[in-house]
C-alpha cells in the first residue's frame, strides 16, 4: 500500500512539475501544419507568441487572443473558447494562421522537449513554439 501511495504522490508531484515548465515563458510560433489543406505554415517572426499563467493563457499574432486553459496529465483542454482582437492582419497567411488556431485551440496534446513545446492533435503535431531567448 505504501508503495502506491509513494507512486501516486510522486505522479502528482511530476504532473505539477510539467505545467509549471510550460508557464511563465514566452513561446514564440515556428510553425503550424494544417491537416485540411495538407500544408504547413513556417512562422518567420517573433511576434506570435503564446504565454501561460495559472489558469489563462494570451498570445499574439497580428492579433491578440486569450482564455483559459487546464491542464491534466499530458493534455491542455483551452476552455470557452478564445476571445481576440480583429484588428491587426495585413496579411493572407497571417489570417490563414489565425484561422487555423481558432480552429484548433480546443483540447490538445502537449509534449515539451527542451526548448520546444509541440501542441498536438493525437500524435499530429499542429503547433511548434520555442522558447523566446531574452537578450
Amino acid at each position: 500500500m505504501k508503495k502506491y501511495l509513494i507512486m501516486i504522490v510522486g505522479m502528482f508531484f511530476l504532473s505539477v512539475n510539467a505545467q509549471t515548465k510550460i508557464k511563465n515563458v514566452t513561446w514564440v510560433l515556428k510553425k503550424i501544419e494544417d491537416k485540411r489543406d495538407n500544408t504547413s505554415l513556417l512562422i518567420n517572426n517573433n511576434y506570435s507568441v503564446l504565454r501561460f499563467s495559472d489558469s489563462t493563457y494570451t498570445g499574439y499574432g497580428c492579433n491578440a487572443f486569450s482564455g483559459k486553459y487546464k491542464i491534466t496529465g499530458n493534455k491542455i483542454n483551452f476552455i470557452g473558447g478564445m476571445l481576440n482582437t480583429d484588428q491587426g492582419c495585413t496579411d493572407p497567411e497571417d489570417y490563414k494562421a489565425e484561422d487555423i488556431m481558432m480552429q484548433n485551440f480546443t483540447q490538445l496534446d502537449y509534449l515539451q522537449s527542451g526548448d520546444s513545446l509541440f501542441l498536438k492533435k493525437g500524435t499530429r503535431i499542429v503547433f511548434t513554439y520555442v522558447i523566446r531567448k531574452e537578450k
